[in-house]
C-alpha cells in the first residue's frame, strides 16, 4: 500500500467483515475502527435484519453510530468495509459515509457477502456522495469462491 496514513473503518454483524478487516490490518499495519450501533437495532438474524434495513432505507432513517470518530483528515485513505445487505451497502456504513462528507482523502471500499454482488461498488459510490472512491475489494464468504490473499495484496498495492 503506497499511502502514508491509512485507517480501516468497518461494520460487521456476523464477523465475516471483521475477519477481512483483520487481514487488511495485518497487511497494512493501519489502525482499525469497528462501527457500532445500539444492540437493539439489528437482531441476530439476517432475514429480520434485511426487513429492518429495507424499512430504514424507505423511511430515510439510518441507525445512529455510537462510536466517536478520530480526526479523519490525518489519514490519506480510509478503507471502509461492511457486509452486503440485499445487494447494497449496509446501513451503518451508509451512515458513516454521510457523516464524513467533508473528508478530502481517498475512500477504498471492501465488502463481504454470501454471494456475488455485481452492483455493490456502484451503490457504494452513490452513497459516498462527494467522496473520492477507489475501486473496491469484494469477497464472497460462502459457496465455491475461495479467498486469495494475493488478490487482497494486489488491491492494496493499487491504493
Amino acid at each position: 500500500m503506497m499511502v502514508k496514513q491509512a485507517l480501516i473503518v468497518y461494520y460487521s454483524q456476523f464477523n465475516n467483515t471483521t475477519k477481512l478487516a483483520k487481514l487488511i490490518q495485518d497487511a497494512t499495519k493501519a489502525s482499525a475502527l469497528r462501527l457500532h450501533v445500539a444492540d437493539s437495532v439489528y437482531p441476530n438474524n439476517m432475514e429480520a435484519t434485511g426487513r429492518i434495513y429495507q424499512k430504514q432505507l424507505t423511511q430515510h432513517q439510518l441507525p445512529t453510530l455510537i462510536n466517536s470518530l478520530p480526526r479523519l483528515n490525518q489519514y490519506d485513505v480510509i478503507l471502509v468495509g461492511g457486509p452486503v445487505w440485499n445487494g447494497n451497502v449496509a446501513a451503518p456504513v451508509i451512515e458513516f459515509l454521510r457523516n464524513i462528507q467533508g473528508y478530502q482523502g481517498l475512500i477504498a471500499p471492501f465488502s463481504t457477502a454470501w454471494s456475488d454482488s455485481d452492483h455493490y461498488q456502484e451503490n457504494f459510490v452513490n452513497w459516498a456522495g462527494r467522496l473520492q472512491v477507489a475501486d473496491g475489494f469484494h469477497i464472497t464468504t460462502h459457496g465455491s469462491h475461495q479467498f486469495k490473499a494475493n488478490n487482497l495484496a494486489a488491491w492494496l498495492r493499487k491504493l
